[in-house]
């Protein structure tokens, strides 16, 4: 292995805190930052190195002042336009000022395959046209920052729809005996598991050309919201579904206030130039060990 990388994980969460696992058990130094005091104590707990600090708001010199490579994988918290326009205008600015600071030489920001806006089950790839939705255009201001940025490395990774340990809606849905299904449920949804994410977080830092690049990040295998509640239901030993298009659609679609499109997302940048691939093929996989 190369000499260790000193790697700031700014927004330190889901993605992040796996990505900070990973990255440490590959022998490299990392500083996950979060925004409160009790997550910083939980990663340190687990053995991480953390501090919490104000991304928008806070004195940058509060931080240690030497790093290779900045991720930026903050998120909104939930909220709407204003807070993705703090999130990804004020905040990656704030922090790609601070990287060059530190003499850090790649800068990884975690966008979402939500850029694009095509609904009509077309295959999308990295130009692909993007935007034309109020938190869509806030992402792309971020991503423009950061392409934009000069760094020796500058990475945009548009993750897919994300899943893993907590976050497995459906699962939980169906096992309380919840069988009517809302919303659209013959969309084509692109997903990633939190950990798969986090390996092609890593694969980012130390593999491919130099420059900037975008990365749509997905397990390649979409499937329809219809195939996932029913494949669920036979595993867990419930009835079949019910699918009722007036009934409430799940958290993702009421925190994002919109029906979610249906698009096939392509993911073989990442993997011809990246060498990456997920470990887990598809959902059905990543899912199973929630099923037990």
């Amino acid at each position: 292995m190369s000499a260790p990388l000193r790697i700031a994980v700014l927004g330190c969460g889901y993605v992040g805190a796996e990505f900070a696992r990973q990255a440490r058990a590959a022998g490299h130094d990392v500083l996950g930052v979060v925004r409160s005091i009790d997550s910083r104590d939980r990663l340190r707990a687990e053995g991480l190195a953390a501090e919490a600090f104000d991304l928008f708001a806070g004195d940058w010199s509060a931080l240690p002042a030497a790093f290779d490579v900045v991720v930026y994988a903050a998120s909104t918290g939930g909220g709407g336009p204003e807070a993705y326009a703090l999130a990804y205008d004020v905040g990656v600015k704030r922090a790609l000022a601070w990287a060059a600071a530190v003499g850090a030489q790649t800068f990884v920001f975690t966008s979402s395959t939500g850029v694009y806006r095509q609904d009509d089950g077309r295959i999308v790839d990295e130009e692909s046209v993007v935007g034309g939705a109020p938190t869509a255009d806030a992402i792309l201001g971020g991503e423009r920052a950061v392409l934009n940025s000069g760094f020796a490395k500058a990475r945009v990774l548009r993750f897919g729809g994300l899943y893993g340990p907590g976050r497995h809606h459906l699962v939980d849905q169906l096992r309380r005996g919840e069988h009517v299904i809302g919303g659209r449920i013959d969309h084509y949804i692109n997903y990633l598991h939190r950990d798969d994410a986090a390996s092609a977080l890593l694969a980012a830092l130390v593999a491919g050309p130099d420059g900037a690049r975008v990365y749509n990040v997905g397990d390649g295998c979409p499937v329809t919201k219809e195939a996932l509640a029913r494949w669920i239901a036979e595993r867990l030993g419930q009835p079949a579904p019910v699918f009722d298009p007036s009934a409430p659609a799940g958290p993702r679609v009421a925190k994002g206030g919109r029906t979610q499109p249906s698009r096939i997302v392509a993911t073989g940048r990442i993997r011809a130039e990246l060498g990456w691939k997920p470990a887990l093929a598809d959902v059905f996989a990543g899912l199973a060990p929630f099923l037990g």
